[in-house]
């Protein structure tokens, strides 16, 4: 429930459904990833920049292009080498990395 209030998603389901749409939030950012890789970041606008370091969970209100632009190539790092069946540990990983980044704090 807690990561899916992080994420936006609603809170008042059962836990098979709020497991469900969780799951496919997290696959629906693992496919703009990989889009987003072949693309690549340099391709991106300051605003597009801040919107992907924000539906990733990382606060950017704080941090340069530079620093969006290195922590997005840590998420990607991360989340283009993981399997659609490790949708679980992306979902963790995204709090972790985006909690533990040093300049995103408040």
């Amino acid at each position: 429930k807690a990561l899916s209030q992080v994420l936006f998603l609603t809170t008042h389901l059962p836990a098979f459904f709020l497991r469900h749409r969780l799951r496919s939030h997290v696959l629906e950012i693992r496919h703009l990833d990989r889009a987003m890789l072949r693309l690549g970041l340099a391709q991106l606008s300051e605003e597009e920049l801040r919107a992907a370091c924000y539906l990733r969970g990382l606060n950017s209100t704080r941090l340069g292009m530079s620093e969006c632009r290195a922590w997005l190539e840590q998420w990607l790092g991360l989340s283009c080498k993981l399997q659609a069946s490790e949708a679980s540990l992306l979902a963790n990983s995204m709090v972790l990395l985006s909690l533990n980044y040093p300049r995103a704090k408040a």
